[in-house]
């Protein structure tokens, strides 16, 4: 019996994730953390909640994240009107970071989409994006 359409693809997220931690691993970055420092950088200053809905992850999840990325000083708390807010941002050591990670990042998805067609590739992210509105 032939394995499903989303089998692969979670069988393909899980292979994407560990080969991309790897990676990331040589500047001190996880695709998770990494999924955060790719948030501020294209979305500014934001709290928890956004980011949480963002990536579509438990917010304890991304307190986690957080707490390791400030602890590394790639992050900073920032002053919110509304005090129970957590406001974030990226310091400049997470800017170097982020310039460090997007090489790594765009390296490994050039050498992973080697052979694929432009319109493979518009064709797939048609369907990714079609599926994800069904699931929203």
């Amino acid at each position: 019996m032939e394995l499903s359409f989303f089998h692969h693809q979670l069988q393909f997220s899980r292979y994407f994730t560990k080969k991309l931690n790897e990676r990331l691993s040589e500047i001190g970055l996880y695709q998770s953390q990494w999924q955060i420092v790719y948030y501020l950088k294209h979305y500014g200053a934001s709290t928890l909640v956004e980011i949480s809905r963002y990536l579509n992850v438990e917010k304890p999840t991304i307190t986690r994240t957080v707490d390791r990325l400030e602890k590394n000083l790639l992050i900073e708390k920032i002053s919110s009107q509304d005090k129970r807010e957590r406001k974030i941002k990226l310091t400049e050591k997470g800017n170097q970071v982020y310039e460090k990670a997007i090489e790594v990042v765009d390296a490994f998805e050039k050498e992973l989409m080697l052979g694929i067609s432009k319109d493979e590739l518009n064709t797939s992210l048609r369907i990714i994006k079609t599926l994800k509105e069904r699931l929203q």
